[in-house]
């Protein structure tokens, strides 16, 4: 009867992880003590058809003690999901499994929360569940398991959404050797935007109607879902909105902008191209003239026959090659081919004349014009003093153009470049001399080859916009898309209106909206949007000096957010003071948890993680050393600056949730953020005066806490010692002493709330 019991505990591991689609089995041991089995391997593929997703799971587990072992595979089933295959392979023999219905799934589920003290388990509720005996599983022998379903993907507002849940919990969260997912999207209505907030994945854009994204990994660690967006449209370019807003407050949006992928050589756009090559006497180092020859030669055989292109190149002086602007005819190609072989790199590096020379070619009219700018040095001809150079560049681009700056070697002025790039809307990258300067430029020339549309703006209706990032939207190119984030107050039904310059012409494109009044989906936006404001802000600060509103800015967005920052390494909190500090927890809230038996830290427990923190907090310094002023002349160069560049563009161009926001001592979860406290997580806005609740962790109030408030299902999961904070009171579970008895309705009547 006792192993029996024990067959049923173990069935529960995963329940539901998958609400919406897919999820990550467990093989749970009947042995008291022992956690879950490893992970060997852990693969995924979905395919998704017309928004009907066939998702197929192979997973590896390994047996790594020196024991046969019983145990239970569970394996969560998503609501409305119809099961096409499992299969579970031990030396060869195929074993079959049962499914338990959600009702009884639940029971099975909170006896095996409670059986292996594995708070993460919270995540997965009220889904069907697949579960099959496993016997015998021999010493360091593998277990491979298959499983098959297929389901519909929610789809809203032109917006398919798919999500694999990849949580196990705390106890099996990472995978021994390598994690690869993939989603093969076909569609009838043309693709239009495909976007991962969760994971840096690749996209490749086969059709309109046909995308591939890929995610692969060793030693993942499988603690946060993949959720995938993409969008659809039947017009040349497809505009669609994610929203998500807490009741009563400012809601977080992104906007995802994109062209079709087949658009016809009629409607892709003309352009003119200035290349513009440092020669100077650094170039011949490490062979960077070749690297530059190279590069430069790719772009100019990438022209189209209807582009228009220059030649410039600059050391002591600067030289244009031909007569200006010319078309792109093979006899003009080549003989620039001929020009760029025969560079040779001698003399000084008068940057700022060869960036202005190229400005004042820019030609009249609406065509795109770029400019491709390689260099190696820092000026030391002419204007050399960075804040002259940008006035010149202001004050020179009339006509809207774009420098693309590409900076080999490590000694450069990187803010200089990097304002230049931001000052004329264009974009930045360093590389290292060799195949890799080759590779970066000629991927970016690909990619502007086919300019569609110019001069973006984004008009919002009746809705107030503010704090959109990037402030300027950036040009579209066949196959590109273009994300926004930003906040919105009011509500409601409202027209977008996007605007810009098509083939010489002024077009605009009118799109329905709603912004909603509250919107639980998404929550994933406002770290989104705040990291993205991080990096702008960071990049004033670096540009320009600091000041204390912007440094302030920084800090509070850092801390609200679980965001770590140069000026932020605080969240590495060392002791108590550094948390009343920074008015994140008083000395008095700390007694009172002691008081209610939440555990904190005493010396002996934070010996470790204070090391670790000192050790976190040194490397966050390092990693910032460049936020500086650009005119402080020791830190304009090196690759140190090379690295911040990059940070910063990451910061900027984020569309991943950061990997930093799940630090040792900081949480971000949701709409709120948790500092780690030895073994409990406490919700930053706790305060001493707060009415409490205090309820023990796996007792049955535990559980109807669950039923009664459910969106506190994520916040449970950190640990079994946590504080949240409802309305004006606070919420305490402890695996200490706290209330075991207590009824959903009565739960609900202590914080007034319908757990909605």
């Amino acid at each position: 009867m006792q192993r029996a019991k024990l067959f049923v505990l173990v069935a529960v591991a995963a329940i539901a992880i998958c609400r919406i689609a897919g999820a990550t089995g467990i093989l749970v041991p009947d042995q008291q003590g022992l956690p879950p089995l490893a992970i060997r391997s852990h693969r995924v593929n979905a395919q998704i058809q017309d928004g009907v997703a066939t998702t197929k799971v192979e997973e590896v587990f390994l047996n790594s003690t020196n024991r046969r072992l019983e145990a239970t595979f569970i394996f969560p089933i998503p609501k409305g999901a119809a099961l096409t295959d499992f299969a579970m392979f031990i030396d060869g023999r195929r074993q079959s499994g049962q499914i338990v219905k959600a009702e009884k799934a639940r029971r099975i589920y909170e006896d095996i929360v409670r059986r292996m003290r594995d708070p993460g388990l919270l995540e997965y509720l009220d889904s069907n569940l697949l579960k099959m005996r496993v016997f015998p599983i021999l010493p360091n022998k593998p277990v491979k398991v298959e499983v098959s379903y297929t389901n519909q993907i929610p789809f809203d507002s032109g917006v398919y959404d798919y999500t694999f849940p990849l949580k196990t919990g705390n106890k099996a969260s990472k995978v021994l050797e390598d994690f690869t997912l993939t989603v093969d999207i076909h569609s009838k209505q043309p693709i239009k935007s495909v976007y991962c907030p969760s994971h840096d994945v690749g996209v490749s854009r086969k059709s309109d109607h046909h995308a591939v994204v890929g995610f692969e990994q060793e030693g993942a660690r499988l603690d946060k879902d993949f959720r995938l967006f993409y969008t659809v449209s039947k017009g040349d370019f497809g505009l669609n909105l994610l929203t998500h807003r807490l009741e009563g407050q400012d809601g977080f949006f992104a906007l995802m902008i994109s062209p079709r992928v087949e658009l016809s050589q009629k409607k892709v756009m003309a352009k003119d191209v200035c290349f513009v090559i440092d020669t100077s006497g650094s170039m011949q180092e490490e062979n960077r003239i070749q690297s530059a020859r190279e590069a430069v030669k790719f772009c100019l055989k990438a022209l189209n026959p209807a582009d228009r292109f220059a030649l410039i190149t600059f050391s002591s002086a600067v030289d244009v090659h031909g007569e200006g602007l010319r078309k792109a005819t093979k006899e003009a190609v080549e003989e620039a081919v001929q020009t760029v072989d025969g560079l040779e790199a001698r003399g000084g590096t008068d940057l700022c004349g060869a960036t202005l020379e190229a400005l004042r070619m820019a030609p009249k009219g609406e065509r795109p014009y770029l400019i491709v700018l390689v260099t190696d040095g820092k000026p030391t001809v002419g204007i050399k003093t960075p804040d002259k150079i940008i006035a010149k560049v202001e004050e020179t681009n009339q006509s809207n153009t774009r420098v693309f700056t590409f900076g080999i070697a490590q000694n450069l002025n990187v803010p200089l470049l990097d304002r230049i790039a931001e000052t004329t809307r264009g974009y930045s990258e360093y590389v290292a001399p060799g195949r890799q300067i080759e590779e970066k430029i000629s991927s970016f020339f690909r990619k502007v080859s086919y300019p569609v549309m110019a001069n973006l703006k984004l008009r919002y209706g009746d809705v107030e916009v503010r704090d959109v990032y990037p402030p300027h939207l950036p040009d579209l190119f066949r196959g590109s898309q273009v994300v926004a984030f930003g906040r919105y107050s009011g509500a409601g039904d409202t027209a977008l209106r996007l605007s810009g310059t098509i083939q010489g012409q002024n077009k605009r494109f009118i799109y329905d909206a709603t912004f909603p009044k509250k919107e639980a989906d998404n929550a994933f936006l406002p770290q989104l949007w705040a990291r993205r404001k991080i990096g702008y802000l960071l990049d004033q600060i670096r540009l320009h000096g600091e000041s204390k509103e912007l440094t302030d800015e920084v800090v509070r967005l850092s801390k609200e957010y679980g965001i770590a920052t140069p000026y932020t390494s605080y969240l590495v909190l060392e002791n108590e003071e550094a948390y009343r500090r920074h008015g994140i927890l008083s000395n008095g809230v700390q007694q009172r948890l002691r008081g209610l038996s939440v555990p904190v830290e005493s010396r002996g427990e934070m010996a470790r993680p204070v090391a670790e923190a000192r050790d976190r907090a040194d490397a966050l310094k390092r990693e910032y050393r460049m936020l500086a002023p650009s005119s402080a002349p020791a830190r304009v160069g090196g690759g140190e600056a090379v690295a911040f560049s990059r940070k910063l563009k990451d910061w900027k161009a984020a569309e991943v949730v950061s990997e930093g926001a799940q630090q040792a001592t900081v949480h971000r979860v949701g709409e709120k953020t948790f500092a780690r406290l030895g073994q409990s997580y406490v919700d930053t806005a706790f305060t001493q005066k707060m009415e409490t609740l205090k309820i023990k962790w796996g007792s049955d109030a535990y559980f109807n806490l669950l039923d009664a408030l459910p969106h506190l299902t994520h916040y449970l999961a950190l640990g079994e010692n946590v504080v949240v904070v409802i309305g004006q009171k606070a919420l305490v579970v402890t695996a200490e002493e706290g209330k075991e008895r207590m009824t959903p309705d009565q739960i609900k009547e202590f914080f007034k709330t319908k757990g909605e």
